[in-house]
Order: C-alpha cells, then structure tokens, then sequence
C-alpha cells in the first residue's frame, strides 16, 4: 500500500491524516481505546461472543518532545492513562512503567501500539 497524506483545516487547527506501512501517530494525536468486560455464551448458531460492561478508556497522547519528563504518566514517546467507567474524571495509573507499558511489550516496534486488530493503525 503506498503511503497516504492528507490534510485540512479545522478551525484554527490543521488536521492531518496519514497511512502508509505502518501509520506515524502524529505529536499531540490522542488515541482511545473503549475496553469492555466480553461475555460469552451459547445461541443457535454456536458461541457466541461480544462485549457486555463498559470497564474504562485506555488513552495514550503521543509526545515526540518530551514535554513532561519528571511525570511519571510520560514517557517512550507518549502519556499513558487509565480511567475506570466507574469514576472517569480522575486517571487511576500513577505509573506508565508499571501500570501500562507492561502489557505493550510485544507492540514495541510499532511504536508502542497494538495495530492487529486494528487494521487502520497498520495501513
């Protein structure tokens, strides 16, 4: 797939997308993953699964300069926060070390995020 630019204006903002190999998150892009509770079952045409409790939001700013470096949410590139469904003002991690980056190991070499299943992310 060749690589795909675009760009327009909103506002006082210019908004750009792009595609390519694997898609470069822009500086200041916000990305939000929605994270359920899955529930799984038996219907008539076998098991069945599909999401079922909302649990909170995974966000993830990216930050190619650094801006926070003595906060411990900032860090490889990026702001790391979790927020519980139960109570979404407030972030629950402390530390993108130890609260988030764990998991993201094996997305390391895609700038830390998962694009299987995600095929926007990869284009």
């Amino acid at each position: 797939m060749s690589a795909i630019k675009k760009s327009f204006q909103f506002g006082e903002h210019t908004v750009t997308i792009e595609t390519g190999e694997l898609a470069r998150q822009a500086d200041g892009a916000v990305l939000v993953k929605e994270v359920y509770m899955a529930a799984t079952g038996q219907m008539t045409t076998g098991t069945v699964s599909h999401a079922e409790t909302l649990k909170g939001w995974f966000v993830l700013m990216k930050d190619e300069h650094a801006r926070y470096p003595s906060s411990r949410l900032w860090g490889d590139g990026w702001g790391w926060s979790w927020f519980d469904a139960a109570n979404p003002s407030k972030t629950t991690s402390t530390d993108y070390k130890t609260d988030c980056q764990g998991c993201h190991v094996p997305a390391k070499a895609s700038d830390w995020i998962y694009v299987t299943g995600y095929p926007p992310l990869g284009r």
